[in-house]
């Protein structure tokens, strides 16, 4: 779990909403889960994203979203669940 609202959306607004789809559509107020292809599209993206751009905090809340969406893609029970507020 982690528990950083503010270094979450810090970090997708720092890396640009667009180039990050699947986690702009998190709900900010709401619960989202993402499993199978929504997993691996996030991966994908945050993969794909300059990572040393962000600072710290967020680069540590980025790179465990990066691990834990590897873990899901190899264990198809696993998902990714974000609470809202």
């Amino acid at each position: 779990m982690v528990d950083d609202n503010d270094e979450f959306w810090m970090a997708v607004e720092r890396l640009g909403r667009h180039r990050l789809p699947s986690l702009a559509r998190v709900d900010p107020y709401g619960d989202t889960t993402l499993h199978g292809e929504a997993v691996d599209q996030m991966v994908r993206e945050l993969e794909g994203s300059d990572l040393a751009r962000l600072p710290g905090g967020e680069h540590e809340l980025v790179a465990t979203l990066v691990a834990w969406g590897r873990r899901c893609r190899s264990d198809l029970d696993l998902r990714i669940a974000f609470s809202g507020e």
